[in-house]
């Protein structure tokens, strides 16, 4: 039975905690570990984990105070000596399917070369937060890789890696990183590791007010994050970190598009390159017209 050693950062998340922890203990065929960062909680989330510790269902410290991507990236720094075949990321607020991990492992582990990085992600179903189903956020699977390495789709909290994965993030620390799921996937892709992205969900990711990223419905939502990714998602900052951090390690159909990206500003052949959508497609028409704006306005 694989091993997974799953990495869980809190804050002030004692609400849904104890539903979060029993979905993670109750996973099937696979043995679990479970290692928590809280991130300076005022609220009972430490009582919540010392419960569970007690009961040795897990391990947590406690970290001084960060964004989130980087208490994930320290969460990993941990990670790094552990005796564990995959690692997963997860929030604390959501609830998982009983085979979430089980189904990702079993994908990872058809993989030909083991040694290799690889990464596994999938959809959510999105419930509101009394559990109430809203929607199935389901990935497109129309959408290739080299898209998804400009503008990744990827949920941290869906995330499913190997350790060979993990060794090679930890080579580099940058010091911008929009989110630690879409730098995990861009190192993934950058030195030639297999990503498997299923589009269907195995788990409830719980909507409210208090999420740090969220999924939601509507006009309103929809606004949001449009804003988001024209304002936020710093894309050509991001290849400048994997540039300066893996530079000739970068495989070359992946250092073609870091190179367009970090020059598409002043050469008016990669900023094409960069529309050609025969290249680039989102394969959704208001993501293709984020992106196309994002470019003309040199917010990539």
């Amino acid at each position: 039975m694989k091993k997974v050693l799953i990495l869980m950062a809190t804050y002030n998340g004692a609400k849904y905690l104890d539903e979060q922890i029993q979905s993670l203990i109750e996973q099937k065929n696979v043995q679990v570990d479970i290692l928590v960062r809280d991130d300076g909680s005022t609220d009972n989330t430490i009582e919540v984990l010392n419960k569970w510790k007690e009961q040795n269902k897990l391990e947590w410290y406690k970290g001084k105070h960060l964004n989130v991507q980087f208490g994930f990236y320290d969460l990993m720094e941990r990670a790094r000596t552990r005796d564990v075949d995959y690692l997963a990321f997860c929030d604390q607020d959501d609830v998982w399917d009983l085979d979430k991990l089980c189904i990702a492992v079993e994908k990872l582990e058809k993989l030909c070369n083991k040694s290799m990085p690889a990464l596994y992600y999938c959809g959510q179903r999105l419930v509101d937060e009394n559990m109430k189903f809203i929607a199935d956020h389901k990935l497109n699977k129309y959408r290739n890789l080299r898209t998804r390495f400009v503008l990744s789709d990827i949920a941290g909290c869906t995330a499913v890696f190997n350790k060979a994965l993990l060794y090679k993030v930890l080579e580099y620390k940058p010091t911008y990183m929009l989110m630690h799921d879409t730098w995990v996937l861009k190192v993934c892709l950058a030195v030639g590791g297999n990503v498997i992205v299923d589009p269907e969900p195995h788990m409830n990711y719980r909507q409210h007010g208090n999420n740090t990223v969220g999924l939601g419905k509507g006009i309103k939502s929809n606004l949001k994050q449009v804003r988001q990714y024209i304002e936020e998602y710093k894309v050509e900052e991001q290849m400048l970190e994997l540039k300066k951090g893996y530079g000739k390690r970068i495989v070359p159909e992946y250092k073609k598009l870091v190179y367009y990206i970090c020059n598409y500003k002043k050469n008016i052949k990669y900023r094409k390159k960069l529309l050609n959508k025969h290249y680039i497609n989102f394969c959704n028409k208001g993501l293709n017209l984020t992106y196309f704006i994002k470019i003309m306005l040199n917010k990539l």
